[in-house]
């Protein structure tokens, strides 16, 4: 399948058509932060892509996506490939996104988890406090309380109890070898079901 974006802006030079995939290089100066395009770069090589970039100074972009296509959808072959846990698991969700709320709840309720939610960190602090929870699955760029500093937490009131960051930085967490306290994956946004069977399985879950 191939996508193309473009546009019909200033274009861009060679040097920085070069360099406009890397993580935080920006041509804008002070109002760019260099990750939105690094984040799409990280995830079509998720799903097997490749990016090109088609650009002469003064007569726009273009962006070509190529992704791979699933054969034999129509009959079960192709679906996410790891098995779902062979037991149900009581999964605390944390994030402040409604939508990747839901998605991840509906990847685990069909898979036979019970699912609590949290907006928050600080919600989801106070839920985990109360209730007793297998799995804790956090954001990490949230308000009042970020993922790491709840991860932190629960680790301090339960050592041994497994922590999975999701975050839209996790590719670029992963290259830099960055790995927060407490954390014990860390999965990049979007989410596929079979990687989240993974982490599971990774967890012990």
């Amino acid at each position: 399948m191939v996508l193309e974006v473009s546009d019909t802006g200033a274009g861009m030079t060679e040097e920085v058509r070069q360099r406009c995939l890397e993580p935080f290089f920006s041509a804008k100066g002070d109002r760019g932060t260099g990750l939105g395009l690094a984040m799409v770069f990280g995830i079509v090589q998720r799903h097997e892509g490749t990016i090109s970039v088609e650009t002469e100074p003064g007569r726009g972009t273009a962006f070509i996506i190529r992704l791979p296509v699933l054969q034999g959808l129509r009959t079960g072959e192709g679906r996410q490939g790891s098995e779902a846990p062979s037991h149900a698991l009581h999964v605390l969700v944390v994030d402040d996104d409604p939508t990747v709320r839901e998605l991840i709840a509906t990847y685990l309720t069909s898979d036979g988890h019970t699912v609590e939610v949290a907006t928050s960190g600080r919600e989801g602090l106070e839920k985990f406090q109360t209730d007793r929870y297998d799995i804790v699955m956090t954001d990490r760029a949230m308000p009042e309380m970020g993922g790491d500093q709840m991860a932190a937490a629960v680790k301090k009131l339960a050592p041994h109890k497994p922590v999975i960051m999701l975050t839209g930085f996790g590719d670029m967490m992963q290259a830099a070898d960055e790995h927060p306290a407490g954390v014990d994956v860390v999965l990049s946004k979007p989410v596929t079901r079979s990687k989240l069977r993974e982490a599971l399985a990774k967890v012990g879950g």
